[in-house]
Formats: structure tokens, C-alpha cells, sequence
């Protein structure tokens, strides 16, 4: 069925601090229901950053607590009244919001009028996302909430049709995430998470060490030293395990000739991406694949 009670969402955000002790808690009325997007139904998901996402349509009672979230959670809200309370405290969250928790924050969300509607996306930890996350949880005001909420219903039509309908609806999807991400960005500048996630975004590129070390402004030998520091790997091995990393989300979700996957992940060709991937895997990217079918 697409159209379930819901099982899952991670929600939100601040106002002052407070003791409060935390639990993996769900309650969730009998009203309550959710159209789920996930990778299964749309392999094009994890290809523009989004780990999950889904459609809530919520009716009292519905109480959820989560600890040590592993994602970070965007909620855009277009009907009723939510509550978040975190180790910040309690904060509203209304119509025409986007709410932002950071992967790792402990929250308690519950509805908080007769009715709430609105969207949920769960992103992962990429150094992209990671770039634009803010410190703590936050709801902001956003005129996109229910552009949103529409788009993910466009997506969920979308699902048995072909795959270029699919990608166009999540290229937009991702154009409105990091709009309003960037919107309120932390203003003081890590150059080095930027410019892997630089990297991140367009892994197809020849990246070397001195075209990271160019945007940054540091020498290599700098940049080497900063990595080792902060990372506890090379430059070189960063980039490499960015593209093993995309190269396994791709494998595991979409049914894409490796050709492809090689000339998308920056590879020369599709020999170079095998001999590289089985051996920081430990198997070939066909053996990969095959435990995820």
C-alpha cells in the first residue's frame, strides 16, 4: 500500500533551555496517515541528496521522540500547528515553515491543533548537507512551504512513470531544499567543507588535489595537513571515498550500466571504476549490486 499509518518522522526546533530527558517514543492516532517516497519506489532519490521523504496528513493524538537521529530533517509545514521541544526548549511550528534539526539532535514533536499537514525530508550527513546545517534546530519562514508540499505529491504520481519524469520532479525537489538552506547558511565560511562538498556535487569532474587546494586558497601541503587534522585522511583518499560512496548509493538504488556509473562518478572507464571499487570494497560493483536485488 502507498498510503499507510505513518511509522517514521524525525521532527524539529528551539526557543529556551530546558531539562528534558529524551526517548525513542511514537504515538500516533488512529487518523493519522502518510504517503511515503523511498528509495525503492524512486532510485532516482538518493542520486540529488534525499535520503527519505514523505507526505503527513496528521490528526491527535500524534507524539514523537527521537534520540541521536543519524539524518538531518527538513519539515515543511502547510496546515495546523506542530510543537518541537529540544534541549534548546519549545518552539511552535506553524503554517508557511521550514523546520531544520541537524543529524544528532535529540527532539520530542507533537501535533499541536485538530489537524496538521505537511511534508517531511530526511537528508544524509554528506558533507554538502553538512555544509548548510545550522547548529542547532531552527523553524523559518518560507514561501516555498506549499510549493513543496504539491511537488511531493507531483513525485508521488510520478512513481510508475518513466524514469526522465521522475529525475526532472527531485531536480526541483533538491533546487528547493538548498534555496532555502542557503537562505540563512552559517555566514562564517568553512572553506574546506565547501569545497569538498563542491567536489561532492560534481564528482563527474578530473578533481585533483591542487584543484581542491585552489578552492580553498591553501597550499597543498596546507590543505594536506588541515585534512589529516580534521578528516584523518589525505586529500586524495577524500575524494576517492566520495566517489565509492556515491558509487555504492547508485548501485544499491538504480539498475544503471556501469559505463554510466564510471563517467558520472569521474572514473576514465568503466575498467578503472571496477579495479578502483573492488579494491576499496572488497568485491566488484556487479557483486555489490546483486545483494541489493
Amino acid at each position: 500500500m502507498r498510503r499507510t499509518m505513518i511509522g517514521m518522522l524525525i521532527p524539529i526546533i528551539l526557543c529556551s533551555p530546558m531539562s528534558f530527558k529524551f526517548t525513542n517514543r511514537l504515538e500516533i492516532g488512529k487518523d493519522c496517515f502518510e504517503i511515503f517516497l523511498t528509495s525503492d519506489a524512486f532510485p532516482e532519490m538518493p542520486v540529488y541528496g534525499v535520503h527519505m521523504a514523505g507526505i503527513a496528513h496528521l490528526k491527535p493524538p500524534y507524539v514523537v521522540e527521537r534520540v541521536d537521529p543519524t539524518v538531518h530533517t527538513l519539515l515543511f509545514s502547510s496546515k495546523g500547528l506542530g510543537k518541537l521541544t529540544t534541549a534548546a526548549g519549545v518552539s511552535m511550528i506553524t503554517p508557511e515553515t521550514m523546520t531544520v534539526v541537524p543529524a544528532h539532535t535529540d527532539v520530542r514533536f507533537e501535533i499541536d491543533s485538530d489537524q496538521w499537514d505537511m511534508c517531511w525530508i530526511l537528508l544524509p550527513t554528506s558533507l554538502h548537507w553538512n555544509a548548510l546545517m545550522p547548529r542547532i534546530g531552527e523553524v523559518r519562514a518560507t514561501s516555498q512551504a506549499m510549493n513543496i508540499f504539491y511537488l511531493s505529491h507531483v513525485i508521488d504520481q510520478e512513481r510508475h512513470l518513466e524514469r526522465d519524469f521522475r529525475e526532472h520532479s527531485f531536480a526541483q525537489l533538491a533546487r528547493y531544499i538548498e534555496f532555502n538552506l542557503r537562505e540563512k547558511a552559517p555566514k562564517q565560511e568553512d572553506r574546506l567543507t565547501a569545497a569538498f562538498a563542491q567536489v561532492e556535487q560534481s564528482l563527474h569532474k578530473g578533481w585533483t588535489v591542487a584543484d581542491v587546494a585552489s578552492l580553498t586558497y591553501y597550499s597543498e601541503p596546507h590543505l594536506y595537513r588541515l585534512c589529516k587534522e580534521r578528516f584523518g585522511k589525505s586529500p586524495k583518499q577524500i575524494i576517492r571515498d566520495l566517489r565509492i560512496d556515491r558509487a555504492k548509493q547508485l548501485l544499491e538504488h538504480t539498475d544503471w550500466p556501469l559505463a554510466e556509473l564510471a563517467g558520472r562518478l569521474g572514473f576514465s572507464d568503466q575498467f578503472n571504476f571496477s579495479n578502483r571499487f573492488k579494491k576499496q570494497v572488497g568485491i566488484s560493483p556487479v557483486a555489490y549490486r546483486q545483494q541489493f536485488l
